[in-house]
């Protein structure tokens, strides 16, 4: 990047005065990258809604298709759509919008298709004109109708999520190809790449070949040179100016096709300019048996889309692989392989395959495959227009036919409802979003599973078979008549158990027990990875202050097992609110001495209030 000319600092890296510095770092503990309470809906822009009609014919001529009948060219959805559609989206219990991606794009199209889906990225710091109004200006800090968008979804309690691109451009097009501007100003060509800000590999052929992935071209897209340090700099420097103007959060595309150590400084960079981006990102097609998909996962600070229990669930409604519930069950007993099970982002369709019921039509099967999505681990992720029941099956409704314009806002749909019911359920009951999972029952076609944290309790039971009538053990509830938050039914909970519960075809029931929320003046949430417990063993954390036991490990409060290899508690601090804490983790054995971290202490310093999370791993040092 060119420089300031001088040997003064720039404006924007100049010292905070002492107050702003201190509101800044009060943000830090205030708002922290927690996203494990929300409820995400993924909305591909240009098909979610046409709220200004006068910018649909903008840009080359053909870009735009009036019929919705090419799918590869622009259909209308902008922002001025998303704003007209806020108080659907958090009245149908959403709190955060994942928008497509809204920068600029090459204005071209070839073969009958263009970039509406947001991946072709020209400027990384303008708006797409698509998106806006006829001739309104894209540059970031003065786009007027993106700043509207912003600020009505925030109004409304929704955070935002941006899409982002940082593997790649353009694709060959009418003889360009990757040319990218920098806020209109020319900053790199593929064809005439003097600055080497690509890579020059062809296509990928082998995708299991290490190199390949992370160098070679993806289907075409000239694919960024990661090793320049002024590209690097570009495109921290415009998603950065993206936060500020008020996103949460980011998911990023490709992350397999992009190096650990690229995505660990891009981590870095991003959160030490606003500590409360929550990053999730695409390691597309990945699993828990994928030890590459595991390592992004582990060792990015970013957490992924968990494909593997999207496939599970696809296939347990579907039949295309036999198990049935079996198949989630195989993938859930994986979660100990990574560090964060309860932050995958899930999902069961999106825009990279075939909706839910392209491949399995039976809309009381989307159904309760939602409720899964909804109460299982980990952070859910609905596509838009799951509750209309929006699909189109053309060639098997894969890319570009999963993407239907959508055409109906009704909240009084069965599935409508279903999600308000449990995303309001995600908010206030901890247990799905902190909890342990606890498996009570398992057949090909009936699961049943309850969801503990402190003194919540989430208990699942979901028949996508016939009639049946079972008996379901283990269920920690109290004796006596829990009410179903699905059909108003009353079950009885006898000695631990819902004895001959009769469940019908296509059936969930979802009774739930919530406790009260802690409160204190600072709330630490903490996590221990990496240390595997044996039956009767306890996680506590340790330290020098009160609320940490004194060093007393008979006093130190006790983390919950949540699966494998990691504990988590909420602990409170008042008298030491604000002050330095000194602390670590110790393992209780029954009848023997605590086996403690090999450290001799960690050390951190407390806000004066709020709440901020802690994510660390067992010393192993000898």
């Amino acid at each position: 990047m060119s420089s300031t000319g001088t040997n003064q600092p720039a404006p924007e890296c100049a010292p905070l005065p002492i107050q702003a510095h201190s509101a800044r770092l009060q943000r830090l503990f205030e708002q922290e990258a927690e996203f494990r309470k929300e409820t995400i809906y993924f909305l591909v822009v240009d098909r979610f809604c046409n709220g200004n009609t006068d910018n649909d014919g903008i840009g080359k001529k053909g870009l735009y298709d009036p019929s919705h009948s090419q799918w590869g060219h622009y259909w209308g959805g902008d922002l001025e759509g998303i704003i007209a559609r806020a108080d659907y989206l958090r009245d149908l219990g959403i709190t955060a919008v994942w928008l497509s991606p809204l920068f600029e794009q090459v204005d071209d199209i070839e073969h009958g298709y263009g970039p509406m889906h947001g991946y072709w990225t020209k400027d990384f710091k303008r708006v797409n004109p698509h998106f806006v109004r006829l001739g309104e200006a894209t540059s970031l800090h003065a786009c007027e109708t993106l700043r509207r968008m912003i600020d009505t979804l925030h109004e409304r309690g929704l955070k935002i999520v941006l899409d982002i691109v940082c593997n790649h451009s353009s694709p060959e097009l009418n003889g360009s190809k990757g040319v990218v501007t920098d806020d209109g100003a020319p900053l790199a060509n593929f064809h005439y790449d003097c600055n080497h800000f690509y890579h020059h590999y062809p296509p990928i052929t082998d995708w299991e070949d290490e190199f390949q992935l992370l160098r070679h071209e993806m289907l075409g897209l000239a694919t960024f040179n990661e090793g320049n340090i002024d590209f690097r700099n570009y495109i921290k420097s415009a998603i950065m100016a993206w936060l500020d103007l008020g996103f949460d959060a980011l998911r990023i595309d490709t992350l397999k096709h992009m190096p650990v150590w690229f995505w660990q400084e891009f981590v870095t960079d991003i959160q030490a300019h606003q500590p409360s981006t929550f990053l999730f990102g695409e390691y597309g097609f990945g699993s828990p048996w994928d030890p590459r998909c595991v390592r992004y996962a582990n060792d990015t600070g970013i957490s992924i889309l968990d494909f593997g229990l999207s496939g599970a669930i696809r296939s347990a409604f579907s039949g295309q692989e036999p198990g049935g519930f079996h198949r989630i069950e195989t993938v859930l007993a994986m979660d100990p392989v990574y560090r964060r099970s309860t932050e995958l982002v899930t999902f069961i369709e999106n825009h990279d395959m075939p909706r839910f019921l392209s491949i399995c039509p039976c809309r009381a099967d989307l159904e309760l495959a939602t409720v899964l999505l909804l109460t299982l681990r980990g952070v859910p992720c609905l596509f838009y227009g799951t509750e209309q029941y929006l699909a189109c099956d053309t060639c098997g409704g894969d890319d570009p036919y999963n993407r239907p314009m959508m055409a109906s806002w009704d909240l009084g749909t069965r599935m409508a409802n279903l999600i308000r019911r449990l995303a309001d359920l995600r908010r206030s009951n901890r247990a799905l979003s902190y909890g342990r999972h606890n498996q009570n029952y398992v057949s090909e076609d009936l699961y049943a599973y309850t969801r503990s944290y402190r003194d919540n309790r989430v208990v699942v039971i979901v028949n996508k078979g016939g009639d049946t009538c079972v008996d379901i053990g283990s269920i920690d509830l109290a004796e006596g008549q829990h009410r179903c938050l699905l059909t108003d039914r009353l079950l009885a909970v006898t000695q631990g158990s819902l004895r001959g519960l009769e469940v019908p075809a296509k059936g969930a029931f979802v009774l739930a027990v919530e406790g009260a929320p802690l409160r204190a003046t600072t709330v630490v949430k903490f996590q221990i990875n990496g240390y595997v417990t044996h039956p009767g063993e306890t996680m506590a954390v340790s330290g020098d202050v009160p609320e940490l036991g004194g060093w007393d490990p008979g006093r130190a409060p006790h983390l919950e097992y949540i699966n494998g290899d990691a504990w988590f508690a909420e602990v409170g601090f008042a008298a030491s609110a604000g002050k330095p804490i000194r602390f670590r983790f110790v393992v209780l054995r029954p009848g023997d001495e605590p086996v403690r971290e090999n450290l001799i202490c960690r050390t951190f310093l407390l806000p004066a209030s709020g709440s901020v999370k802690l994510d660390l791993d067992w010393d192993r040092l000898a």
